[in-house]
């Protein structure tokens, strides 16, 4: 399979670019492909991995929104603040811009970094389009991965909080839209 959107061929430089589980990388060699990659961490249900494999494929804008959408299938579950955050992430997708970065920041300050929407909202203040302490300092741009780890844990914590019973659904989403988004597509909510 052909992913447009993801600029690796192997899965070990995607492994690389985060601290994987020990099972995961016994199952990830230097020859398997990033399709045989994710379609390994999948069948051995390493869900956790698997998120943190598809955050740091993905370029950033691809990323935040595959996390968007994600974490927006638990709408219900999310409070206005929290709803804010998404619906952020998703402006800042279609339009970045500092003032929508700094925006994020307050959510993911006032949210205190407890919740999936809080963490989509630090992903998108650390996307890496600018400083990551308070404008009157000297520029700070983030770990090039820091914007991957920020919505994987987006992504992975709204699997599990608030608590439910369709974690295993919710996995499933994310790898069916992460994986169109790979190929080029654009999937709505």
């Amino acid at each position: 399979m052909e992913y447009k959107k993801i600029p690796f061929a192997a899965g070990i430089q995607v492994l690389n670019r985060f601290n994987a589980s020990d099972e995961a990388k016994a199952l990830i060699n230097d020859e398997m492909s990033v399709t045989n990659s994710i379609q390994t961490l999948s069948e051995h249900e390493l869900n956790f991995d698997l998120i943190q494999f598809l955050a740091h494929a993905l370029p950033v804008r691809e990323c935040i929104w595959w996390a968007s959408l994600c974490l927006h299938k638990r709408h219900d579950d999310w409070n206005a603040s929290q709803l804010q955050c998404i619906s952020l992430a998703k402006q800042w997708v279609q339009a970045p811009s500092e003032e929508l970065r700094r925006k994020a920041e307050l959510f993911a300050t006032r949210l205190q970094l407890n919740c999936g929407p809080s963490w989509l909202a630090q992903a998108v203040f650390w996307n890496g389009a600018g400083s990551i302490v308070t404008p009157d300092l000297p520029v700070v741009l983030p770990d090039p991965n820091l914007y991957a780890k920020a919505a994987a844990g987006a992504v992975n914590h709204a699997a599990a909080l608030p608590v439910w019973d369709n974690s295993a659904l919710y996995y499933q989403y994310a790898l069916d839209t992460a994986l169109k988004i790979a190929q080029g597509y654009n999937p709505e909510e």
